[in-house]
């Protein structure tokens, strides 16, 4: 036998491994993260926390400004306001009662130079009468109609009045436009009584004989959104004659259809206050 071989196995001489370093292992946090790692993670989060208290901040800020936004009166500009009050100018034939628009009684002033005394009187006259709402061309003359048609002619409304002694008697018309009335010089031209608004008697009143035939003046103004038309002649029924040979009858017809004119048209043409809001349409 082969001494060698007979050698047990763990007598064998062995080779040494070779001789390493090895560092010692660093020791985890808590969290299982390095000191280094974790110091990181919570500058990252107070980051994130700073942001979103800002943020917060933010939305709060934008959700109060929004609430004071809704909660101040709204700001018109002045094309708003100036769309609103002739609004207003132009509804009124609408929302005013018959009574508002023709007032019960009007007066007017006779000047002093027909009494030859140092001042004038004051006469009144008093409606008899409201007349339903018409069209242009049933309520002006053929060419006025046709005039104020192209435009924008909506409807006509229709009073007639008499003086305090019966003698004279009146129609005046409120002329409803679309947009503002047209200037009155032109419409008026020609020959004899200016083309105008048609008489309206009434039956059983002191103007049951004031028709178209009795006619002696005619007279208008624009007021906004508003033509106003009047026509005066004699309560007797005679038609119409040269009403310059009598100054007084003359002066007074013209001088009441001045006095419907300033006390129906004054008032629907009048200008509202500046609309603001709270309180005016569209706030």
């Amino acid at each position: 036998m082969n001494p060698a071989a007979a050698e047990p196995f763990g007598s064998q001489p062995t080779e040494s491994w070779p001789q390493m370093h090895v560092s010692a292992p660093v020791q985890p946090g808590a969290s299982g993260q390095p000191p280094s790692r974790r110091r990181k993670a919570r500058s990252e989060h107070r980051g994130l926390a700073i942001t979103a208290v800002v943020l917060g901040i933010a939305g709060l800020v934008a959700s109060l400004a929004g609430l004071i936004g809704q909660a101040l009166p709204r700001q018109l500009s002045p094309r708003q306001q100036e769309k609103i009050t002739a609004w207003e100018v132009a509804s009124r034939w609408r929302t005013w009662s018959a009574g508002k628009v023709f007032p019960a009684s009007v007066s007017y002033a006779l000047p002093p130079t027909l009494f030859e005394a140092r001042s004038g009187l004051t006469m009144t006259a008093h409606r008899i009468g409201i007349a339903r709402q018409s069209t242009c061309a049933a309520a002006l003359d053929r060419g006025l109609a046709r005039a104020l048609g192209r435009d924008g002619c909506e409807g006509v409304l229709r009073a007639t009045y008499t003086d305090s002694t019966g003698s004279f008697v009146a129609t005046v018309a409120v002329v409803v436009m679309h947009g503002r009335a047209p200037s009155v010089g032109s419409l008026l031209a020609g020959h004899g009584p200016p083309p105008g608004v048609r008489a309206v008697p009434f039956r059983g009143t002191l103007a049951a004989r004031f028709g178209n035939r009795q006619r002696q003046i005619t007279g208008a103004s624009a007021r906004g959104s508003y033509l106003i038309l009047y026509t005066a002649g004699y309560a007797d029924g005679r038609r119409r004659d040269r009403v310059s040979s009598n100054p007084y009858a003359s002066s007074e017809m013209k001088d009441l259809g001045a006095g419907l004119d300033r006390d129906v048209g004054r008032p629907l043409g009048a200008r509202p206050p500046t609309p603001r809001c709270p309180g005016a349409p569209g706030c």
